[in-house]
């Protein structure tokens, strides 16, 4: 089976969540914080050790579905993935995050304890998506 890697990318922080061996359910994996360079390094080894065939990075378009400046930092992060030699696919990941701070807020956790975790629930929720909709 395909092992896939999710990526919910931010300038701070990155989420990264996997597929199971099924292929079937994303789980949190961690939160790596952005490191430069050292980053795509980190998810050079990480992605040969671990096996990944794929990485699905969420890309956020706008509300209107557009590219943005958002979606456009993410294309210079996915190009560095991709000189690398990682195989990267862009997957949509509006409201990933807003669902992501909703779930834990009414998991009764604070703002304070929500940071960092955000950025692994909302890879896993975009992972998901991806997941449910290549079943």
């Amino acid at each position: 089976m395909p092992r896939l890697l999710g990526i919910d990318y931010g300038a701070r922080r990155i989420g990264i969540a996997l597929a199971d061996d099924a292929v079937r359910v994303a789980v949190g994996v961690g939160i790596w914080t952005q490191r430069g360079a050292e980053t795509i390094h980190r998810f050079e080894k990480f992605v040969k050790d671990e096996d990944i065939e794929r990485v699905i990075v969420g890309y956020p378009l706008t509300l209107r579905g557009e590219i943005g400046p958002k979606a456009r930092e993410v294309d210079v992060f996915i190009e560095k993935l991709e000189a690398a030699g990682i195989l990267v696919e862009r997957w949509d990941e509006r409201f990933t995050t807003h669902q992501a701070s909703r779930d834990a807020r009414e998991a009764g956790l604070s703002e304070r304890k929500q940071r960092g975790r955000l950025d692994m629930s909302a890879a896993v929720l975009m992972l998901q998506s991806y997941l449910d909709a290549h079943p």
